[in-house]
């Protein structure tokens, strides 16, 4: 979901939250922002907090759209990047990790990835490509012993000194992560990322392996973090600006894993470049931001920015140093794909459950699978 506002002045910031969001929802508080001033953007998005606090609908995601658009137009109108209104580059170049999916093939049949080989040869190829120093697998797709066997063998492939994760995205039991944490621990994994689904299943896996946890679904809003790090759940929490309510408030949470000791990563979402250029400019900014951030646009097939993807050279990126968010929209591929989105023909089985996978006729999802 792209988000436009326009100022007085004819200068545009452009924000990007999950397309979950549709755009009667921001429709309604188009009467907030109309007359307001983009300087003002905490005030307006705290608007938004508590407009439906129950969980029907979360308002972070809408709130941070909405502040990246409103920044975007800060910085147009100073003609600062977004890095130097949030305080200024911390980090100069930002490391990145690749994202290893299992896939199936596409419409052309390129692309497969079903099995251990199938990974270890997607990981050269983006290694050679894009020299990444860190991996991280999407697991929990196949059984349990695949994930551990795919990061045995990257870690035969790359050395000791390749940063490895694995993400089960919350598809195991207690006992299955324990079970694979355990076998996991010798190769000496950077992080485990949720094995489990909540804080309590996670606090009693950390008590049992040595690898340390990170989370994105059990740590995602500050309301979750006192609980989570009173259990005992997590070492690394992996920041999203969209979970957490915006840019400022990431920053904030940067703060406070600091002062709690625990590491802090960034979570990714398939997102565009307006988003992606976001991301890059908060990671620069963020004081305390030691992991590598995770990269899923990679993995489009195109981009809506003039130029084409923001792609990682030698395994790190750097934020663009234009005004604002630094990007500028290619209008034709917003149109092309904006007219392809409201069509539904690009439906998939995160907006539509009626497609829950089409390779494997019958099946739906369910958790914990294993």
């Amino acid at each position: 979901m792209i988000i436009k506002i326009v100022a007085e002045n004819g200068l545009v910031g452009y924000g990007e939250t999950s397309a979950r969001y549709k755009a009667d929802t921001f429709r309604m508080f188009e009467n907030i922002f109309k007359g307001a001033s983009p300087w003002e953007s905490t005030r307006l998005i705290n608007r938004i907090k508590h407009w439906n606090y129950y969980p029907w609908q979360k308002p972070e995601p809408l709130m941070a759209g909405l502040e990246i658009a409103c920044l975007d137009l800060v910085g147009k109108a100073t003609g600062e990047p977004l890095h130097r209104i949030l305080g200024g580059k911390i980090h100069n170049e930002v490391p990145v990790a690749s994202y290893l999916f299992y896939r199936h093939a596409n419409a052309e049949g390129y692309g497969k990835i079903h099995s251990v080989e199938d990974v270890v040869d997607f990981a050269k190829a983006q290694v050679s490509d894009y020299g990444f120093s860190a991996l991280k697998l999407k697991g929990g797709y196949f059984p349990p012993e695949t994930d551990r066997d795919t990061l045995y063998a990257l870690r035969e492939t790359f050395g000791r000194d390749m940063r490895l994760r694995l993400d089960p995205q919350g598809c195991w039991t207690p006992v299955t992560a324990i079970r694979i944490g355990r076998q996991l621990d010798a190769i000496d994994l950077e992080y485990y990322e949720d094995p489990c689904w909540n804080a309590a299943a996670m606090a009693q896996v950390r008590k049992s392996v040595t690898t340390p946890l990170a989370t994105n679904m059990c740590v995602t809003q500050f309301e979750e973090f006192h609980p989570a790090t009173q259990l005992g759940a997590v070492d690394v929490v992996l920041s999203d600006i969209w979970y957490w309510g915006g840019v400022r408030a990431t920053m904030a949470a940067d703060r406070m894993c600091h002062a709690t000791g625990i590491d802090l990563g960034m979570h990714s979402s398939a997102e565009l470049g307006v988003a992606w250029a976001a991301m890059i400019h908060v990671a620069s900014a963020m004081p305390h931001m030691k992991l590598a951030i995770d990269c899923m646009n990679l993995h489009l097939a195109d981009d809506i920015i003039v130029g084409g993807k923001i792609v990682p050279r030698n395994g790190v990126v750097t934020p663009p140093d234009g005004p604002g968010l630094g990007i500028e929209i290619d209008e034709e591929k917003l149109a092309k794909y904006g007219a392809l989105a409201t069509s539904g023909a690009a439906n998939d089985r995160y907006l539509n459950p009626n497609l829950a996978d089409s390779a494997r006729p019958g099946w739906s999802p369910h958790s914990p699978a294993w």
